[in-house]
Order: structure tokens, then C-alpha cells, then sequence
């Protein structure tokens, strides 16, 4: 892959399947923080989605507010693209580090869009004091992921902390737990 059209067809390649592993990651979140179904944004992001996730509920079905099905899709699309990048280079990957760089692969899509939204928070909360229902959805997303950090740590003359400990969990979280399955499955190339 040393010629600049085998880079672009990589980076194609590598664009699209992160924007498809982006929004069914994104649908998971949204099914489990209960975020609002009538939100127009919520209503795209479903229905781009179904069409994906359809077949996967069938093997995976939701059970209350976890999504399986689109988590199962985004696992699928990035072993798909691991294989795909292992025939245009013409290298074997195993089995178990194909799976592994696809699990951690979604992992990671998953904390860092959970970091990314509570920082949007934090943004909106400074600009936004209104409820536009827009922008809810940030809050509604990030909501019940900073209610536990909120109950350890309360707010303190009117600054609510509990964002950077939560951020600090989240890298912390990519940095050991998906830093070592990755270097695992590294250590199986």
C-alpha cells in the first residue's frame, strides 16, 4: 500500500467504515440514555440505521435499553474493513486479532464518543441556558452517564465537577482496558 491511490482507497475505505461504526455506536448511546425517540435528530440516526441493524436484531435482540443489534453491525462493519485492508495488502491477519482490533476498535469509537459529548456539554451548558430541543439531546445523552459521578461528587459552590472526573474515567478506561486488548492483539500480528 505504498502508492498515493492505494493510500486514498485506505483512507476511503477507513472513512467510511468510521462513519458507519459512528452512527451505530451513536444509536446504541442513544437507545441507552433513554434519549427522547421524537427528536428529529434521533429519528434520522434511526432510520439510517434500521436497515443495518435489522438483520443483527434477529441474532442480537434489544433487551430494554441496550441495543445489541447496533453494536453487533458496528463489530461487523470493522472486522469486514480489517479484512478488507488484509487483502489489499496482501497480509494475513488470524482470526483472534481481527477480532480483537474489531472489538477494541468499537470500543474505542464508543469512549471516545462519550468523552466528545460530555465535553459538548459542558459547552452548551456555558452558552445554552434554554431548552432548545436540539441541543437536548447532548444532555440527554450525557445525562445518565454523569448521574453516578454527580451522586460521588457534588456540586461545589456552583461548579459541577463530577464532567472531569467522568472524562478522567473514560481515558483512563481507553488507555488500560482498550490499550490492552490492543496490545494483545498487536502482539498476535
Amino acid at each position: 500500500m505504498g502508492s498515493p491511490v492505494d493510500q486514498a482507497g485506505l483512507f476511503l475505505l477507513q472513512f467510511i467504515a468510521g462513519l458507519v461504526i459512528f452512527v451505530l455506536v451513536l444509536r446504541f448511546l442513544i437507545r441507552a440514555t433513554y434519549t427522547d425517540w421524537r427528536n428529529p435528530i434521533v429519528m434520522f440516526i434511526a432510520k439510517v440505521t434500521n436497515p443495518v441493524c435489522k438483520p443483527f436484531a434477529i441474532l442480537l435482540p434489544s433487551r430494554g435499553r441496550w441495543d445489541y443489534a447496533a453494536l453487533g453491525a458496528a463489530f461487523s462493519v470493522q472486522v469486514i474493513f480489517i479484512l478488507l485492508v488484509s487483502w489489499l495488502s496482501a497480509r494475513d491477519f488470524g482470526l483472534a486479532f481481527i477480532l480483537l482490533s474489531a472489538l477494541t476498535e468499537v470500543f474505542n469509537v464508543l469512549l471516545d464518543m462519550l468523552f466528545w459529548l460530555i465535553i459538548i456539554q459542558i459547552i452548551l451548558s456555558w452558552i445554552d441556558q434554554g431548552r432548545n430541543p436540539n441541543l437536548d439531546i447532548f444532555r440527554q445523552l450525557t445525562a445518565p452517564i454523569l448521574a453516578p459521578f454527580q451522586r460521588l461528587i457534588p456540586p461545589m459552590g456552583g461548579f459541577d465537577l463530577s464532567p472531569i472526573v467522568a472524562i478522567l474515567v473514560i481515558k483512563l478506561s481507553q488507555i488500560l482496558i482498550v490499550g490492552s486488548i490492543a496490545q494483545l492483539a498487536q502482539s498476535m500480528v
